[in-house]
């Protein structure tokens, strides 16, 4: 059965008294198609399918899919048709994914399905556990992982305290190297947290606002208990080599724990050859999803080293027993990264997610990444040809999809120390662009959902604001 998602101005409850009543699939799907229709596009449900692909083997239910389950839209298979899903796009250019990413209509309808089902009353985790396995496996296929190395969390933070505190001590110099000067706040709270109970954090200095590989790797010793960093600065956006800071925390046997929430989902990732342990996002920015939800993805050989502080019914062996039943008076961690999963699971944020990472997977993570990388540095020669301060990193191998403007430091969250460039955000934001400001630097994120004429946009902007 084939249903057109079409164009419409009227907006329907789904709580009215009339889809109170019992209906079929088919009716079900008719009040869905009411729904979605203030979308404005068209998309074709398929009614029953799985997802495109195959993936049959994360879809063992017998009989058909549930109804919020069953809809599933062709992923698109270029980036004309990548931006095309997303309807913020027809607003306005969207340069902000360093601080949110948006989110397709179709990973919308899948969540608002999940939220329908709840609403009256149908909801069932049971029947909703194909479409977790199926995010699982998805964003570890998109960071060259298997599904058993991925946990799911709620966010960054989580994810960071979760495997933080559950990496054992070492040695009487137990210690933790850090660059805290380019580290978001939630990647440094819980080490000066460790710090009050005897960790010393060795805190490397920041380079021309690069975190510097050469200097974090001199701090690492045989006592070192982990090293941590992320894979893009948060601001001015300078991406960090991974694979030797790695093989040089392998060398000495630490544990090398990796922020990537300002990469995933635009930037390609390869846990193992990247030699990162653990590797810690979110859904909101680049991926594409929702606030609320995150992974953490951890290498095979640490897995069944690492012992969390929380413990839940998804995180321990329960054979094949129900999750509400206990046997025994002791329990077993999973044997894989489901050990850090605690509590019950953002149903709408992982069926948005699981099309969100489908639609990453189908048009390429390397052509996304080269996408946007690409418009990054035409936006910054841009910005540079018009005589404003651009970031930009010695190395051209750290450029990554974000584009800065300013003195680090210089201004906060909401302006800039530099009147000329408040008068510019004052004139993108009349314009319609969506950036941020962080740290006092003009910041713009870019993606795949991104075209040239988002970067002609705000560079003639930035042209008529600076006279």
């Amino acid at each position: 059965m084939v249903l057109s998602v079409r164009a419409a101005t009227v907006r329907t409850r789904v709580c009215s008294s009339v889809v109170r009543t019992r209906a079929t699939w088919r009716e079900r799907d008719s009040v869905h198609e009411a729904v979605s229709s203030s979308a404005a596009l068209v998309y074709q449900w398929h009614v029953g399918s799985p997802p495109n692909g195959g993936a049959e083997s994360l879809m063992d239910m017998s009989g058909p899919e549930p109804w919020w389950i069953a809809a599933r839209g062709e992923p698109p298979r270029d980036l004309v048709s990548f931006r095309r899903g997303f309807p913020a796009m027809q607003r306005g250019a969207y340069l902000n994914t360093a601080s949110s990413g948006i989110v397709s209509r179709v990973a919308a309808d899948r969540a608002q399905r999940v939220i329908e089902a709840i609403c009256l009353g149908e909801f069932s985790k049971e029947e909703s556990t194909p479409t977790l396995r199926s995010a699982r496996q998805r964003f570890a296929s998109l960071i060259g992982a298997e599904a058993g190395q991925i946990g799911v969390v709620k966010n960054v933070s989580d994810g960071l305290n979760a495997v933080a505190t559950a990496v054992p001590p070492r040695g009487e110099r137990d210690n933790v190297v850090v660059c805290a000067d380019l580290e978001h706040p939630n990647n440094i709270y819980l080490w000066q947290k460790m710090r009050r109970h005897g960790v010393d954090v060795r805190e490397v200095t920041a380079r021309a606002g690069v975190i510097p590989a050469d200097e974090l790797i001199a701090a690492i010793d045989q006592d070192t208990r982990i090293v941590t960093a992320s894979s893009v600065t948060f601001t001015p956006g300078f991406r960090l080599d991974l694979e030797r800071v790695g093989r040089a925390a392998r060398a000495n046997g630490a544990f090398f724990l990796v922020d990537a929430v300002q990469s995933c989902g635009v930037l390609s990732h390869d846990l193992a050859a990247e030699n990162i342990d653990a590797l810690v996002t979110s859904t909101t920015k680049y991926l594409l999803g929702t606030a609320g939800l995150g992974f953490v993805a951890v290498a095979p050989d640490w897995i069944n080293r690492l012992e969390p502080v929380y413990v839940s019914r998804y995180g321990v062996e329960r054979g094949s027993g129900h999750e509400s039943e206990i046997e025994g008076g002791d329990f077993i961690f999973s044997h894989n990264a489901t050990r850090f999963e605690v509590g019950n699971y953002n149903w709408p944020a992982i069926a948005a997610i699981d099309s969100a990472v489908e639609a990453l997977l189908s048009v390429g993570p390397e052509r996304i990444e080269r996408h946007a990388v690409a418009l990054a540095d035409a936006l910054r020669n841009g910005f540079v040809a018009l005589g404003l301060p651009v970031n930009a990193p010695a190395e051209p191998a750290l450029r990554s999809p974000m584009v800065t403007l300013g003195t680090l430091g210089a201004g906060d969250a909401y302006a800039s120390a530099d009147g000329m460039l408040n008068r510019l955000a004052d004139a993108l934001r009349e314009a319609g662009v969506r950036f941020s400001i962080r740290r006092g630097l003009v910041r713009f994120g870019l993606h795949g959902f991104n075209d040239e004429t988002d970067v002609a946009h705000v560079l003639d902007v930035a042209r008529r604001a600076i006279g």
